[in-house]
């Protein structure tokens, strides 16, 4: 049961941020009611009902799922915020910087949504609160945290994030134009935002390090570019006198930072990150989760390595349609897998993400994810394949995946997992034709990385059409032998690479032994 020195801190708190929201709230029209964003109030009352029944709530509860499903309802709809705002032409690792401090954000208001509700167990005489009176009171903190603050948070998100996306493209100009400070310039501007009207200064100026807009909840100010010389610049200090003016109050300071800069929507010094370290630190690592195909998108996108992957760009990451395959790919970016394989592929990705071990069915969904993202390094593209070529253009692509696999892991920082995917997968198609043509490498005595190497290059440069010849080149050309010695032809090679998808691997091991026999 929480002790009064604890209950009395939140009441504090909840009044800090009750005020922080207030006269916002307070400014809209007599006609307007706040907007519902459509938070699903059914998630926070069975979260409530959680609450109550565990007796109050703790950080470490954040973990648990009542509580992840409050935060993922929240971030659905300020994560929707950001992303809604800013456009393709952000860079990936920015936009899921913003998005990350959207979903901490989330998660701390839920520690605190719900905190309330524990706390709202008690009755001021120490007793437990009546079933109904409860539940009365579940309802207001739903409202209040739910509906009114979301109103001046999902504002916030909106503008904030279009701020960072224009420093993004202010930054790339440099000091060439001058950035000017605009208000709506209506009768429903606050008269402090009113004294920013106008202020032009270089981009490189301190002032825009604190007062980029958003100044406040709800703030509708921006800043945009203008030529240098079409308007007189403003001294320096005076603008940041006035701006340290209007934001002199605690509950506006908070405003005094540059999304963009920081690349963070919400301000450090929000209430909200008023809460214990051990919430803190389970929302951080919540935060790493990737839940879905456009985050594992995202994730992929953020270091540069991972953008060369795709010849084309990494667009979307979706579920198949088309039975009896693992994934596929039209090798433009856009990668479709089987709802189970791309479930595990989005934890798998966590996992690496967190430092984490991955289990053997995340390997292997993690290995048909790179199977694929493999056919998109391709620089010819797509063509039409008779069903030969394409046999063997399978077969050279599982064959350059699974030998790079450790590639695909240390890309995020850590080492191959599962190795045994390199030699043997069974739950793909193409198992039995990479491996025969790895006992082929092995039989004829040719270099397996000289192989692999030369068939990767081949494979990423040439028509997909043109594959078989590239298989049959790679082992002629790294020391393939008869048993006595004798080099192998280029038509016997192209032989037994034809064997390869022919023939069960005991049948294959018959066939290259008794063909490299022959004299």
């Amino acid at each position: 049961m929480p002790t009064k020195n604890f209950r009395a801190f939140y009441r504090g708190l909840d009044d800090a941020v009750e005020g922080l929201y207030r006269d916002e709230l307070l400014t809209l029209a007599d006609d307007e009611k706040t907007p519902d964003f459509g938070f699903d109030s059914r998630v926070f009352e069975r979260a409530a009902e959680w609450v109550r029944e565990r007796g109050g709530f703790t950080p470490s509860m954040l973990q648990e799922q009542p509580a992840r499903d409050v935060i993922d309802e929240t971030f659905r709809i300020l994560g929707g915020a950001v992303s809604s705002s800013i456009g393709e032409e952000m860079p990936a690792e920015l936009t899921g910087l913003l998005e990350n401090n959207a979903f901490i954000f989330s998660g701390l208001k839920t520690y605190h949504s719900l905190n309330e509700v524990g706390l709202s167990l008690i009755g001021d005489d120490g007793g437990i609160k009546p079933f109904e009176k409860f539940h009365e009171d579940v309802a207001k903190i739903d409202a209040k945290y739910n509906r009114n603050y979301l109103y001046a948070e999902y504002n916030h998100a909106v503008t904030s994030s279009q701020m960072a996306a224009k420093w993004h493209d202010f930054q790339q100009d440099g000091d060439r134009y001058n950035l000017q400070y605009r208000t709506a310039n209506d009768e429903r501007v606050r008269e402090e935002h009113q004294r920013l009207h106008n202020i032009t200064l270089p981009v490189s100026d301190p002032f825009w390090e604190q007062f980029m807009p958003p100044n406040g909840w709800n703030c509708r100010c921006v800043v945009v570019q203008v030529r240098k010389g079409r308007y007189p610049e403003s001294d320096s200090q005076q603008a940041v006198g006035i701006g340290e003016e209007i934001t002199e109050e605690p509950k506006k300071r908070i405003f005094r930072f540059n999304p963009g800069k920081e690349l963070k929507v919400f301000p450090d010094k929000h209430p909200y990150n008023k809460a214990p370290e051990a919430a803190k630190k389970i929302v951080a690592k919540l935060a790493e989760e990737i839940k879905t195909p456009e985050q594992a998108v995202r994730f992929i996108q953020e270091q540069e390595d991972r953008r060369a992957w795709f010849e084309r760009g990494f667009k979307t990451l979706e579920v198949t349609r088309r039975k009896g395959v693992n994934g596929s790919t039209d090798m433009n970016g856009n990668i479709d897998m089987t709802r189970e394989r791309l479930d595990r592929v989005l934890s798998g990705l966590t996992k690496l993400r967190q430092g984490g071990e991955v289990s053997f069915e995340e390997a292997d969904a993690l290995a048909t994810f790179w199977h694929e993202i493999t056919h998109n390094r391709n620089k010819p593209g797509n063509e039409y394949l008779t069903t030969l070529a394409r046999r063997y253009m399978e077969l050279a692509n599982e064959f350059v995946a699974r030998k790079t696999l450790p590639e695909f892991y240390e890309s995020f920082g850590g080492k191959m997992q599962h190795p045994e995917f390199m030699d043997d997968r069974q739950s793909t198609g193409y198992n039995t034709w990479v491996r025969n043509y790895c006992s082929l490498i092995r039989k004829t005595g040719a270099d397996p990385d000289k192989v692999l190497d030369a068939v990767r290059e081949h494979l990423f440069n040439e028509h997909y059409s043109q594959q078989a010849a590239g298989l049959v080149k790679a082992i002629k050309d790294s020391g393939a032998t008869k048993a006595d010695g004798t080099p192998l032809k280029v038509t016997e090679i192209k032989t037994l690479v034809k064997g390869c998808l022919l023939y069960g691997e005991r049948m294959f091991d018959e066939y290259v032994n008794i063909s490299l026999a022959e004299h």
